[in-house]
């Protein structure tokens, strides 16, 4: 999608309300329980965490509100001030967010995420692996099944910055080069730091360890403190586990995945679709955030981009069938019942409000493509079958 803005037509908003229906009860499966966070934000205290890709205004009273440009960080504040004595804390969501700019293909101003946040009091590898595992199951859900997650862990890249001496700062710019795959930003910007060709090359080699297990054994290579051997350790452990649970054809391990240092505290993973340059799903630990609001609790999440799935349903052929699996219809004489029988259906139907008789309904069902109705006269309520 290339358009700032959307509006759901029927097809599209039966879509919508599928993968909400299906989100959501896969989520409550695991125990996550539903939060809706208010749409607007104080920019004051946002703009600290996220608030430069936000749609800002002046409210009556002269405070600057913004619209909410991703759920996280309200989701972690929901966390932090209503936690109670059981932990982990866990939260899903569903609705809209809107952001300023679009950064990236397959961006809109206005857009749908669901997700899910979970907080505990303490560090546990079986938590990022339930994420993980329902970040995957999210996918199959949906109906897609040739997907890759690619997993990465922050704390790698930041034991070999370590290792080389290389400055916080430097490393944050460092690390988006990295996750870029840019082999030729890496070099320059590290010669102009007066590193080394060596060191220039262990960055660069960074970018390349994608792949299965084998990458795992070949990232020891450059790991030379216990904050990266650590993270590969953790990373093996994931990927054993969730390979004995049968999802080994849908994970990737991505040692060069790296995106904020300042924000992610361990693991992180994108989601992807073939042919689509952009991810479907985003999540990672994020152990730091919570406490900004009060509490130190460890965190992890992931957010669905709805309308990314949305799109890539849409060019499904079975996303174009007909809207209506049925209809109803009725003799002159028989509004009455046919309300009645109406109110009693179970599943929907398309109501046809004047009454016809049976070669008219089969008309209108053939131009609705609808391939089976009902028709109530004298004799009763019966079903007739529409052959195309």
């Amino acid at each position: 999608m290339s358009r700032k803005f959307v509006d759901y037509y029927p097809l599209t908003s039966r879509l919508l309300e599928e993968i909400r229906r299906k989100t959501l009860s896969l989520f409550k499966k695991f125990g996550y329980l539903l939060i809706e966070p208010s749409t607007f934000e104080d920019y004051e205290k946002l703009k600290s965490l996220n608030g430069q890709n936000s749609i800002k205004f002046m409210d009556s009273d002269g405070t600057i509100i913004s619209l909410r440009n991703e759920f996280t960080p309200k989701v972690a504040e929901i966390g932090a001030k209503n936690g109670g004595e059981a932990y982990p804390i866990k939260y899903c969501y569903f609705g809209r967010a809107f952001q300023f700019l679009q950064q990236e293909a397959g961006d809109l101003r206005e857009f749908y995420q669901a997700g899910v946040e979970n907080f505990h009091t303490s560090d546990s590898y079986y938590i990022d692996l339930e994420i993980l595992i329902l970040a995957i199951e999210s996918l199959l859900q949906l109906g897609v099944d040739n997907f890759t997650i690619d997993i990465g862990e922050v704390n790698f890249f930041k034991g070999i910055a370590a290792d080389y001496g290389i400055d916080d700062a430097s490393a944050e710019i460092l690390c988006k080069l990295v996750d870029k795959k840019d082999y030729i930003g890496i070099e320059n910007f590290l010669i102009k730091k007066g590193i080394s060709e060596k060191v220039i090359d262990v960055f660069r080699n960074l970018t390349r360890l994608y792949g299965k297990k084998d990458k795992i054994d070949d990232a020891y290579k450059f790991a030379k403190n216990e904050i990266s051997k650590s993270a590969i350790e953790r990373l093996k452990e994931i990927f054993d586990k969730l390979s004995k649970l049968g999802y080994e054809k849908y994970i990737s391990i991505d040692f060069g995945m790296v995106k904020h240092l300042n924000y992610y505290t361990g693991i992180i993973f994108s989601g992807y679709l073939p042919k689509l340059g952009y991810p479907v799903l985003n999540g990672g630990r994020y152990d730091n955030l919570c406490e900004t609001f009060g509490k130190r609790l460890y965190a992890i999440g992931f957010a669905l981009g709805v309308d990314r799935i949305l799109n890539w349903m849409m060019k499904k052929d079975e996303a174009k069938s007909n809207l209506y699996k049925a209809a109803l219809f009725y003799k002159e004489g028989f509004f009455e019942v046919a309300i009645e029988k109406l109110l009693r259906f179970e599943k929907e139907v398309y109501f046809y409000s004047n009454p016809t008789d049976i070669q008219q309904a089969i008309t209108v069902s053939k131009k609705l493509k609808i391939g089976e109705f009902y028709y109530i006269d004298e004799e009763g309520i019966k079903r007739y079958d529409v052959e195309d």
